[in-house]
């Protein structure tokens, strides 16, 4: 099996559901016993981090946004993002693969902090969802065995 090249798309889902795990964060702090300028500021900054991550992660309008990613037969993958930029990675152990959702748990080469590409079935191809999960379930995973 030679490099599998994932192009990726808008989510639609996933701008759905990043905006009702926010509103369900956001009604759930009504009721404590807080001031109302602490619950005003939380508020304030879960509205900023829903418009990070729908920009990043779901609409992928962000410069950061990953755009594509190429996993290659060496178990290491290549990110693309929205600005051109290109990052080596590794994949990690905790990666997830379900016809319903795909995680992609990756290690960047020069830094510190892992990326996660969060994967639904509007955000590519079905035919293109279903190679990335038999890569990732089959390949990648046989392959970690072996070391």
């Amino acid at each position: 099996m030679s490099d599998l090249l994932v192009r990726l798309q808008p989510s639609y889902y996933l701008a759905v559901l990043l905006g009702l795990a926010h509103a369900a964060a956001g009604l759930v702090l009504w009721p404590l016993a807080l001031p109302l300028g602490v619950k005003v500021v939380i508020v304030i900054l879960l509205i900023v981090s829903l418009i990070y991550y729908v920009r990043k992660d779901a609409l992928l309008t962000a410069q950061d946004a990953i755009v594509a990613l190429t996993l290659t037969d060496e178990m290491s993958c290549t990110l693309t993002t929205n600005s051109g930029q290109s990052i080596a990675c590794s994949l990690s152990d905790s990666t997830f693969a379900a016809p319903y959702l795909t995680v992609i748990n990756l290690q960047p080469v020069d830094r510190f902090f892992m990326r996660s590409v969060v994967i639904l079935p509007d955000s590519m191809d079905a035919e293109e969802f279903r190679w990335l999960r038999i890569w990732l379930r089959w390949k990648w995973r046989n392959d970690r065995k072996k070391h």
